[in-house]
């Protein structure tokens, strides 16, 4: 069987320019132009060893796995370990869906190959084909990965959550929010936003009176109002803005202590306000709090 030299880079230096801008896509990572041909270049040589015998050595676990390092550091240059291993994770799960899908095509087709070195050659494939395997990895990808994402990410950011004041207790589904950046003005703890329904049964009745009867906060009238209360130390006013207001408020409270937990995480905090919203936060009702990213 003969393999021609040119062919050989070709497809490689396609599959890899294929498989770097993906992985650049999904970790949401920019890089030049002139950075993905020289990082595609470099991994289209690679494929070369086969014909050099002296040279195996390079086809050792440890010499692809440094292979793959060299080219992700060509291409991005990534500054942080963790924008490294990121990309290092999205590039081998890109080149396996790629590799699967253009197995699968060469299966179905005929052609000619051989393995060496855990390296496959196909010696009858044609520019074509390596677009259409390239097209196919490409819709599985798409289509998969936001549904994968947002798995993940779900089962990250949503939490369970127990607010404790005075021995009551409100145990409710919380979502990390890292648009929920408040912060009360008095002691500067990270502010969560619950849903009134959720914990009216842990608050007092003069409190439940202010929020049912005060669209408009006085905060004057709200002194008053909670005079000779316990809760005189513990109330807040968060001044927030978002779209559509400007200079809205919202009432809140330090509570004793807020538990917060899932299968793999768990965190008692003191240092927390709980801002009180009347309305629901989620149309499905799967979370009933915005969790301060800070907090978690």
């Amino acid at each position: 069987m003969i393999i021609y030299a040119e062919y050989v880079f070709l497809e490689n230096f396609i599959m890899n320019y294929f498989i770097l801008s993906l992985t650049g896509k999904f970790a949401k990572f920019k890089s030049k132009r002139i950075k993905f041909i020289m990082a595609s270049s470099l991994g289209a040589l690679y494929a070369f060893v086969i014909f050099f015998p002296s040279l195996h050595f390079l086809f050792s676990v440890l010499m692809k796995i440094a292979c793959s390092m060299l080219i992700i550091i060509v291409c991005f240059t990534p500054y942080h370990f963790k924008d490294f291993f990121r990309l290092m994770g999205i590039f081998y799960l890109v080149t396996l869906v790629f590799g699967g899908a253009g197995f699968a095509l060469f299966y179905f087709n005929n052609f000619n190959g051989i393995i060496s070195n855990g390296i496959f050659y196909i010696a009858n494939i044609s520019i074509k084909n390596i677009f259409i395997s390239c097209g196919v990895a490409y819709i599985l990808i798409q289509f998969s990965w936001g549904y994968i994402q947002d798995q993940l990410s779900r089962e990250q950011i949503l939490m369970d959550v127990s607010i404790e004041i005075n021995t009551k207790k409100a145990d409710l589904r919380g979502i990390v929010d890292t648009g929920n950046s408040l912060i009360d003005p008095i002691s500067k703890y990270p502010v969560m936003i619950v849903e009134y329904n959720a914990i009216k049964d842990i608050l007092p009745t003069e409190i439940k009176d202010i929020l049912l009867d005060n669209k408009i906060f006085n905060l004057e009238q709200i002194i008053t109002q909670l005079n000779g209360s316990s809760w005189v130390t513990r109330f807040r006013i968060i001044p927030y803005r978002a779209l559509g207001t400007e200079n809205g408020m919202l009432i809140g409270f330090k509570p004793d202590n807020v538990l917060i937990y899932n299968d793999k995480y768990y965190r008692d905090i003191k240092d927390i306000i709980v801002a009180i919203y009347n309305r629901n936060l989620s149309k499905t009702g799967d979370y009933r709090a915005l969790l301060h990213p800070d907090i978690v």
